[in-house]
């Protein structure tokens, strides 16, 4: 059974999760063998998976990125991420549990100190177009860098009173480790659907913060939808003065998100979420346990 995660240039937490959670809710069940291809954590539902394997869906989720892969004889679908994943993939609402994330309640849990009044995790985009660490500490907030190590991470969050959260993962782990948070949607708004998604799954009524561009770029993206990359380049020397402009916004911004009322689910939507789960795993190891 091979577990597939996402992996880009460089790593983030959401995806990152995959490897430090899934072998501890199936111990001794994954190795390098593709027959067998395990989704979990992600938007990780696309349309160009490879045909061969038997793929294993466990609280995965369709973002959008793709067209909606073909469910044929060869996908196993046991719970996805939500409501809107589901009706996108014809399946039945029965199907829908939550993010697989939110196991986290189970499995991430510590009893530690508080350190930190706020905290923020940008989308691991906006660490490139924008200067969220620099903003963050003008504003009084701590910074957390999605691409550091996972078990760092679930510590800080823990030590968090409220988490103000652009990456996804950081808002599902936080209310899996029961810390309240606040949604910021990312700039790029092809991110938008999978919030919904997941948030739905736990009832939750999502009441989004918009943050103020930090960059040049940021803004440019906001108002194109385009993603730019090689934006900075094409601007040149001019972007530092629009910069300084969009600098103090975005600081301003993130002191007023610090004033949202932060959201969390109930204690009995989360623990329906993870029974359902529960229950789907136990039944993925008893149909795989020799595969």
């Amino acid at each position: 059974m091979k577990l597939y995660l996402y992996r880009g240039a460089e790593p983030n937490f959401g995806d990152e999760l995959n490897s430090w959670l899934l072998p501890r809710v199936f111990p001794n069940f994954f190795s390098d063998d593709e027959q067998n291809l395990f989704l979990g954590i992600g938007s990780i539902l696309f349309d160009h998976h490879p045909t061969d394997p038997t793929k294993i869906v466990f609280g995965s989720g369709y973002g959008g990125y793709t067209k909606p892969p073909v469910l044929d004889e060869k996908w196993k679908v046991y719970c996805v991420r939500g409501p809107r994943t589901a009706a996108c993939l014809n399946l039945d609402s029965s199907k829908v549990a939550a993010d697989t994330a939110v196991l986290l309640n189970t499995y991430g849990r510590k009893s530690v100190p508080k350190r930190f009044k706020f905290s923020f995790m940008p989308h691991w985009e906006s660490l490139h177009r924008g200067r969220w660490s620099e903003a963050s500490e003008a504003a009084g907030v701590h910074f957390l860098d999605p691409r550091r190590d996972v078990e760092e991470i679930l510590l800080e969050i823990q030590q968090s009173e409220v988490v103000i959260a652009e990456a996804m993962h950081g808002a599902i782990v936080s209310d899996a480790l029961r810390v309240p948070w606040v949604p910021i949607l990312p700039f790029h708004k092809s991110h938008h659907f999978k919030w919904f998604d997941w948030a739905e799954a736990l009832n939750i009524q999502l009441r989004p913060v918009q943050l103020s561009p930090s960059s040049t770029h940021e803004a440019w993206v906001q108002k194109t939808g385009r993603g730019g990359n090689r934006f900075r380049q094409m601007l040149g020397p001019a972007i530092w003065l629009s910069d300084r402009y969009y600098f103090a916004n975005a600081v301003k911004s993130l002191v007023n998100a610090t004033l949202a009322q932060p959201s969390l689910s109930s204690d009995a939507a989360m623990a329906t979420a993870v029974e359902k789960l529960s229950s789907a795993s136990e039944v993925i190891k008893r149909d795989y346990s020799q595969a």
